[in-house]
């Protein structure tokens, strides 16, 4: 079979490319994107190389697009968010499965306080019969958060009479040795969107509602060896997606991270001077777009520089709050990940290894004609049991534990 990844010389694309080329589900593999250093780079790492090859591939034509996905069986969505609808259409208009990690969240940016009644997915949700007539999958918000945690959230919830509440939890405590400068080991553009542009969505009261970013905060304690330590609101996908489909009466749900507390004052920062915008400025008589003048002084994430010398973990889950008959617990999930081990593996740090494996074995049980599902649909719309148990078999190691709540 023939996987096309778009955005195949980013951060995770070039990790999941060197995944799918180590088991047999698909035997071509196609790194698609603008930049064809960086598309080679990520070919010279795949274990086996064999299999791969580079496409140059224009993101903002669906046109060029289409011509390029002839004749693959899977087409994932690795880029940008920004271009999630053209690469979508794309995909369809050839007659290809797809699948992408996220969604684009600035299409809709209502301001703080105000009741949402459309979300940015609800963009692709409703080409579900485009989809079914095709005889077509579109797997939507993979990776790990989105992704992994949605089939946690899934997974907990099936023990459950009720849900209360859910709340993904995600958190790096690690350093890179050497360096004391503002960087980000996913993408620079999408971490500035949607942790400091962004008005969080949150679902509350059992309805979405705006937050304005950076002001909501808790502790929360991770498994070992990560410990207890400070995550943030911000926007992101899952808020979106598991309150509707997880349909047993979820009242809150929200996405938190752990943002140490000078990288948060340094968005702040930005926002406040307006740098985390994406509409251009005038400078001197040049349009510029200030995120991208951010962007471009950051280094980027497949810098080895920065992979190589990063240490500590990263442990991404989902916990669900509710009950069963008369007993009220809370089932949490999670999966930990060692950067140093990452980089021995993939040559990536955990950040873009996370999000690209769970993406892979998603696509190896689609070929493996394990996931048959037709149309539009989000991860925790599966069978969750049979996932958990693939994510294992495949190293993505999941645990587990129940705590019951008194009142």
């Amino acid at each position: 079979m023939k996987v096309i990844i778009v955005g195949g010389g980013g951060a995770v694309g070039s990790v999941m490319a060197d995944w799918f080329s180590r088991y047999d589900d698909y035997d071509e593999i196609v790194l698609a994107g603008y930049r064809r250093a960086s598309l080679k780079n990520a070919l010279d790492k795949m274990k086996n190389k064999k299999k791969g090859k580079v496409a140059i591939v224009n993101a903002n034509s669906i046109a060029d697009m289409k011509k390029n996905f002839k004749g693959a069986d899977l087409v994932v969505n690795s880029t940008l968010p920004r271009f999630f609808l053209k690469i979508m259409k794309a995909s369809l208009q050839a007659g290809a499965n797809y699948m992408d990690m996220a969604t684009d969240l600035a299409v809709m940016n209502e301001p703080p306080g105000k009741v949402v009644k459309k979300v940015p997915l609800d963009l692709q949700l409703e080409q579900d019969k485009q989809w079914k007539d095709q005889g077509l999958a579109a797997m939507l918000c993979w990776g790990v958060d989105p992704g992994a945690v949605n089939v946690f959230a899934r997974y907990a919830s099936d023990g459950m009479d009720k849900v209360d509440s859910i709340k993904v939890r995600d958190g790096d405590k690690s350093i890179i040795q050497g360096y004391d400068g503002f960087c980000s080991m996913w993408s620079p553009d999408t971490l500035i969107e949607e942790v400091a542009y962004m008005n969080s969505l949150i679902w509350t009261k059992g309805r979405w509602e705006r937050k304005e970013p950076l002001t909501m905060s808790e502790e929360w304690e991770f498994p070992p060896p990560v410990g207890k330590m400070k995550v943030w609101l911000v926007d992101h996908e899952e808020t979106q997606c598991l309150p509707r489909f997880i349909n047993k009466g979820c009242k809150e749900m929200n996405f938190m991270i752990h943002l140490d507390d000078e990288f948060v004052e340094v968005l702040k920062s930005l926002r406040k001077v307006g740098l985390v915008d994406s509409k251009p400025v005038n400078a001197r008589g040049v349009k510029v777009v200030p995120r991208d003048v951010v962007v471009a002084c950051m280094p980027m994430p497949t810098d080895p520089e920065l992979g190589s010398k990063m240490k500590g973990n990263s442990c991404v889950g989902a916990a669900v709050f509710g009950q069963k008959g008369n007993k009220k617990f809370m089932h949490y999930l999670w999966n930990i990940m060692s950067h140093e081990q990452c980089w021995k593996d993939y040559k990536a740090s955990a950040t873009p290894t996370q999000v690209a494996i769970p993406t892979g074995i998603a696509a190896a049980l689609l070929a493996q004609g394990k996931i048959t599902k037709k149309g539009v649909f989000t991860p925790e719309q599966l069978d969750a049991k049979m996932i958990v148990k693939a994510f294992n078999k495949y190293g993505f190691k999941v645990d587990q534990m129940k705590k019951t709540i008194t009142d």
